[in-house]
């Protein structure tokens, strides 16, 4: 294992942290926003049926964000495999829930500067999917 040291090391954990805390964010923004739409708020489920007043963009949405929670889920998943050696099928509730945890967290401490602008709705990922915020 490579000794990072001193400040370099420092900083690598900080941005780990940050990136971290970001990602976590992004997840549950996505589930509160699913959640609106599969309760009756706005969004889709799937299908592009006009007769049921879906929107095609609404299914591209759901997918990009079906995208990026997946591979944050499975980041994180990974991450708690180097703490529990269960399976990783039999960990993703926990991993779901510690990400959770992590996005109460990251508002309640008001989270890194920049968080949500480096991986949400305004930042890189978000343009690329014409994601409005």
């Amino acid at each position: 294992m490579r000794d990072w040291g001193g400040v370099l090391g420092t900083q690598h954990l900080l941005l780990a942290e940050t990136l971290g805390l970001a990602m976590a964010r992004r997840a549950a923004e996505i589930l509160d926003q699913h959640r609106a739409a599969l309760t009756g708020g706005t969004g889709n489920t799937g299908g592009t049926d006009r007769a049921r007043g879906t929107d095609p963009a609404d299914d591209e949405r759901f997918a990009a964000d079906n995208a990026i929670f997946t591979a944050v889920l499975d980041a994180a998943n990974e991450c708690l495999g180097r703490f529990d050696a269960r399976p990783a099928d039999d960990r993703w509730c926990d991993a779901l829930l510690q990400l959770i945890q992590l996005a109460q967290f990251a508002a309640d401490q008001g989270g890194p500067a920049g968080c949500v602008d480096a991986i949400g709705p305004v930042g890189p990922i978000g343009r690329a999917h014409g994601v409005a915020s």
